[in-house]
């Protein structure tokens, strides 16, 4: 059953948003899994985005590494950049129909991929462009509906101070649409090596800023987790 499931854990986020109006987006959708062989999984990806099918596929793509994830039991996860809801429905298409698509699923499944999870959403905050970044510490977060507005507004209150005395680069706030059965919203930091993630993290935690911010929000959000993320690969939207 979780073989098949490794079939399908690509289709099912692709459509997930597929009544929201035309124009709306970007969204951001996460497939988590287990990969034994991950240089298989960049095997099938080349292969499926040189074909005729995956030269038309509507989303951005990158193929990312878990470094350090606690328990989780992913280890990479792809992130498709859908613009609108048109090309989600448009993506799932392909996956359903396309020969060179349903052939990259059925080698993902030799590969012995298993999905873990998958979860779809959009991002309030997105700041200087996190496709120019290798390296992500990504925090997964409780944020209750109620108190959304107010995180949100702390969030940006901080990261507007860090971006004008720090070496803060890309960073960001989502929030999931579709999949929230472990976390609601997930935070971003970018940088270019470990190394400097690593020096962000600490000017961020040494910041007056974030002091104030943790002191806000402490009581209406919840670490679930964080996460080290490597970008392995790029697969730029072709059309």
């Amino acid at each position: 059953m979780r073989k098949l499931a490794a079939i399908s854990f690509m289709l099912v986020a692709s459509a997930c948003f597929a009544e929201l109006e035309e124009g709306s987006g970007p969204y951001y959708a996460f497939y988590h899994f287990y990969a034994p062989d991950p240089a298989a999984v960049v095997t099938a990806l080349d292969k499926f985005w040189k074909s005729d099918c995956g030269q038309h596929y509507p989303a951005d793509a990158g193929l990312n590494q878990e470094v350090f994830n606690g328990g989780y039991d992913s280890t990479h996860f792809i992130i498709t950049t859908f613009r609108s809801a048109q090309d989600q429905q448009d993506a799932a298409k392909i996956l359903r129909s396309c020969e060179t698509a349903l052939e990259f699923l059925a080698e993902l499944n030799s590969a012995g991929v298993l999905p873990i999870t998958q979860y779809i959403g959009g991002a309030p905050i997105d700041a200087n462009d996190w496709g120019q970044d290798s390296v992500f510490t990504k925090y997964d977060l409780v944020v209750e509906p109620q108190n959304e507005a107010a995180y949100v507004a702390a969030f940006a209150k901080m990261t507007n101070t860090l971006s004008a005395e720090t070496d803060v680069r890309s960073y960001g706030l989502g929030a999931i649409g579709y999949g929230r059965d472990r976390f609601t919203h997930w935070v971003w930091f970018g940088a270019r090596t470990i190394a400097e993630m690593d020096e962000i993290n600490r000017q961020i935690a040494n910041h007056p800023a974030a002091a104030e911010f943790n002191e806000t929000v402490g009581e209406i959000r919840t670490i679930v987790n964080t996460t080290q993320v490597q970008t392995l690969k790029v697969y730029p939207r072709n059309k």
